[in-house]
């Protein structure tokens, strides 16, 4: 069988790409995947949902997202809701201050309830029990939180399937089959898969699957290690979700009980593989996680380690997604290199990726400055902060 789009991985990017396919009427789509859906990568994302993108194109392309999670269950027709408020807050030193005004003056001109604190007020009226040493100001976005990337995962696919689609579980790709710049069929374990365009939505495996058509894309890996931690009984200590930007970590509640807890600084490897956790949590990662958070919520030192984690993203040299038509293969459409982003931004990608097929181009955001062409002209469009996964 011939299908219309053939999109590689079934994570949150492919299957927000195919729900969006459906929902724009092009049904005859197959999405693959060499795991169940949802198992690999975005089984172990720490799921922040949030708004504060340095970069004007990504902003939008967040609080699009944003407004989706909020709404997904009437979207999707999901028996689940997915999103969990918590607030979000970004903690930063003097020489990000600009940056941040800028951000919360776009955020509020888009109508998202966000405001820029100083630390002595943010400690008076949001969260008592927090040391400001070392802070300028605090973003706050109240409406922020986290979301369930496996619900969701199901959900759009669950969507697509209803309408026509073909989802192809534990199913690896061998090998791309090309001819004069054309991908004419992919070699799975099942069989060989033909198609009018394909979708390479495979995070980190990307270049080892496209290395059968020599494409080696600019590509490099981050392995992050996040910590849980049983919050102690007073709940009243437990901060908001955190970004800090001074002491370089990020973390969230996780329900009523725990805590996560993960690092802005990327670790970056030579080698990747499947995502997964710790029967108990290492020393040196309850360490590591630990400093710079009991530092900023010193009263959190009565929370006890509980698990870990740990993923890999797929990182680009200015830690920004590739999006779009590929420069030498003409029906290959990149969405990788998602760098940190992906889960959060997936409702925007797959409406990007599914304009493209349908119209050529994004109707709704602007995507030329996330081409992979931008890399060999020097172009970089890296955050403002140091901490590329910020955004």
């Amino acid at each position: 069988m011939r299908y219309e789009v053939v999109i590689m991985g079934a994570g949150s990017t492919g299957s927000s790409i195919a729900y969006n396919l459906v929902k724009k009427g092009i049904t005859n789509i197959i999405i693959i995947d060499k795991n169940c859906a949802g198992c690999g990568q975005t089984s172990r994302s720490s799921a922040l949902i949030r708004l504060h993108y340095t970069n004007d194109d990504i902003r939008e392309m967040a609080v699009f997202s944003w407004k989706f999670w909020r709404k997904f269950q009437d979207e999707t027709g999901c028996e689940y809701p997915v999103f969990t408020k918590t607030g979000i807050a970004f903690a930063g030193p003097e020489e990000y201050l600009d940056s941040m005004e800028n951000v919360i003056r776009s955020l509020k001109n888009m109508g998202v309830d966000a405001d820029l604190y100083d630390p002595y007020r943010f400690r008076e009226e949001v969260f008592k029990y927090i040391n400001i040493n070392g802070l300028a100001a605090i973003a706050w976005e109240p409406e922020s939180g986290y979301g369930d990337p496996n619900t969701s995962v199901r959900c759009f696919l669950k969507y697509a399937e209803r309408a026509g689609a073909e989802i192809s579980e534990y199913n690896r790709i061998k090998r791309i089959i090309s001819e004069d710049s054309i991908i004419t069929a992919i070699e799975t374990d099942k069989g060989i898969i033909r198609g009018e365009y394909f979708v390479n939505a495979l995070g980190v495996w990307a270049n080892e699957v496209l290395s059968s058509i020599k494409i080696k894309l600019p590509l490099k890996y981050v392995r992050e290690d996040v910590l849980y931690i049983k919050n102690p009984d007073n709940k009243d200590l437990v901060p908001p979700g955190w970004e800090d930007l001074a002491l370089g970590f990020y973390s969230r509640p996780e329900g009523e009980s725990y805590s996560l807890i993960g690092s802005l600084e990327g670790e970056y490897v030579d080698r990747y593989y499947e995502a997964g956790e710790y029967s108990s949590p290492p020393l040196e990662i309850v360490n590591k996680r630990s400093k710079p958070y009991t530092e900023r919520f010193p009263e959190m030192v009565k929370a006890s380690p509980y698990a870990a984690i740990y993923g890999f993203y797929d990182v680009t040299p200015d830690w920004q997604p590739i999006i779009g038509f590929d420069n030498k293969i003409n029906n290959l459409i990149h969405m990788v290199g998602l760098s940190g982003h992906g889960f959060k931004l997936s409702p925007a990608y797959g409406d990007i990726i599914s304009d493209i097929i349908k119209y050529g181009d994004s109707r709704r955001f602007n995507v030329k400055g996330f081409s992979v062409n931008r890399f060999e002209k020097g172009e970089s469009r890296h955050s403002d902060y140091k901490y590329g996964i910020v955004g």
